[in-house]
């Protein structure tokens, strides 16, 4: 009996595994050749070019932080009792259409 429930198993596992390689194979996926690497630098030039880079501030350029740009508030904050009066006028004035379920 156990013998008959891991031999069932094994098959179905088997069939599972041989019906999802078959649905692969009939896709036509493009093949991607992947170029070697040919900068021509060694690895200590590609260190001391880093290096140099991080010395004269080039590279502090792209990776820092505190550079990103600063976006400026649009018009001044309100409060929420500020915007929930506007709302009220709002539907008040039917310029904002009240949904109702």
């Amino acid at each position: 009996m156990k013998t008959s429930k891991i031999l069932a198993s094994s098959l179905i596992a088997l069939a599972t595994v041989a019906a999802g390689s078959a649905f692969a194979a009939d896709r036509d996926y493009p093949v991607v050749a992947v170029a070697p690497s040919t900068s021509g630098l060694t690895r200590a030039q590609v260190q001391a070019e880093l290096a140099q880079a991080r010395q004269d501030g080039t590279l502090a350029a792209y990776n820092d932080d505190q550079n990103y740009p600063v976006i400026a508030p649009v018009g001044t904050p309100k409060t929420r009792a500020e915007v929930r009066a506007e709302l009220e006028q709002a539907v008040k004035d039917g310029t904002m259409p009240v949904i109702r379920s």
